[in-house]
């Protein structure tokens, strides 16, 4: 497949930024999010995309004054300027047919879709872009917008905010906007010079590994994520969710996975999955706090264990995220904020240091409506991330909704060698599908 670049330029927002919304504060969530970016690839199954290319450009621009620190800069490990320098805008055409492409989805390739590389440390400095588009148009007309957001200024739900935005003003439906909040995470969570926090780096290093990685995407549809939750209920979860059981199941088989290539029993994992505040902490934060408002619950697992069960393993999950509870929330305001930080650094570096240990990542976007995200000219036929063999952090599952809203896809990040053991474990099989075609409209 070839994906030919006609066009690269740099699109500000359609109204200068206020003078007194020039400086913004990161929150201290931002601070330590790490400098990668994120993708989201959408698309749409139009006959003459390269029409629809100006409507954009436009509207993207409109958008951007909204959400106008994404066309801004970092200035210091304390703030963005706000300075309307502009988002990384470019279009391609691809010499593929979007349907054929699509069935089943050629994950290898996406990333050519993609106007940045995703999921690898942005060493650009202040010079980073904190969004970049690219809009490619294959040889059917049908339109696929690749978007990459730098994770320092942006979690999932600020992405998807904006990207409803976008669409919203593309199609004129302005009753719909809304007015997105950049100040209250960093009033109520203040950035804090990181530089003293010793133990920041080991954190990192031992956290984000890097290396050449492959990515698969299963899918569970409604019939086997009801049946895995009845499997992983037990005396302390009666009743599992959807997440606790995706994340039991996906673990079993990584530590089943680990433990064929080590040739050791077992050893350490840690599980960490993000966790949206907005909700639980309620007042003063709402859903239209933007920025990284998502702390990171964690779960491990002990080697000691021998003989872990699927109920086991959501006990942990569940426990995990019964911690971020409204104690926790107030402790992490303010000074005590940065204490827990601190301290929470310390343990995952401690437990990842260790000889034989492990990390796994769970982010959950089901529920963020990308699947409803409308530019005027339709719904997504199907929503994308990232593939191929690349450089990339290790151990990364991300869970999304199915077109139809009611099963979950699973996309699994994982050095070779062991995603070949784990893409053919029977377990996983029992309940997901390996990268099935995508339904046509």
């Amino acid at each position: 497949m070839q994906v030919l670049i006609i066009s690269r330029e740099t699109i500000k927002p359609s109204s200068p930024t206020p003078s007194h919304l020039k400086a913004l504060e990161f929150c201290l969530f931002d601070q330590i999010a790490p400098k990668t970016y994120f993708p989201t690839i959408l698309f749409y199954p139009t006959n003459d995309g390269l029409l629809k290319l100006a409507q954009l450009k436009k509207s993207l621009s409109e958008a951007l004054s909204r959400f106008y620190p994404l066309s801004g800069r970092e200035k210091d490990q304390f703030s963005i300027e706000c300075n309307d320098e502009g988002a990384s805008y470019s279009e391609a055409l691809v010499d593929y047919d979007m349907f054929e492409f699509l069935q089943p989805p050629k994950i290898d390739l996406l990333n050519h879709l993609l106007p940045r590389q995703p999921w690898v440390t942005c060493h650009d400095g202040a010079s980073a872009v904190f969004l970049a588009v690219q809009a490619n148009v294959f040889s059917c007309g049908g339109l696929a917008i690749g978007v990459c957001v730098l994770h320092t200024i942006a979690d999932g739900i600020t992405v998807s905010a904006f990207l409803k935005t976008w669409a919203t003003i593309a199609r004129g439906d302005d009753e719909q906007l809304f007015c997105p909040d950049f100040t209250t995470a960093s009033t109520l969570f203040p950035p804090r010079d990181l530089s003293s926090l010793t133990c920041s780096n080991r954190f990192m290093v031992a956290w984000k590994k890097e290396a050449i990685c492959v990515t698969r995407r299963f899918v569970f549809d409604a019939n086997a994520i009801t049946t895995l939750k009845a499997k992983a209920k037990g005396e302390y979860v009666p009743n599992p969710s959807r997440h606790e059981a995706l994340v039991a199941l996906i673990w079993k088989c990584l530590i089943s996975a680990s433990m064929t290539i080590s040739g050791l029993p077992s050893r350490t994992s840690l599980v960490e999955h993000s966790v949206d505040i907005r909700r639980r902490m309620g007042e003063p934060l709402s859903g239209y706090s933007m920025g990284n408002v998502i702390i990171v619950a964690h779960a491990v697992y002990d080697p000691a264990d021998t003989n872990i069960t699927l109920p086991d393993l959501a006990t942990l999950v569940r426990q995990s995220l019964e911690e971020v509870n409204g104690d926790f929330m107030r402790g992490l305001q303010g000074d005590g904020g940065f204490l827990l930080i601190s301290g929470y650094a310390d343990m995952v570096a401690e437990t990842l240091e260790k000889e034989e240990s492990e990390s796994l990542g769970f982010t959950n976007w089901c529920n963020f409506g990308l699947n409803e995200i409308d530019f005027g000219w339709g719904k997504p036929v199907w929503v994308g991330h990232s593939g191929g063999a690349n450089l990339s952090y290790v151990n990364r599952i991300l869970f999304k909704d199915t077109e139809c809203g009611k099963g979950t896809e699973a996309w699994v990040t994982l050095e070779e060698k062991e995603m070949a053991i784990f893409e053919n474990d029977p377990d996983l099989l029992a309940f997901a599908s390996p990268n099935p075609p995508v339904s046509r409209p």
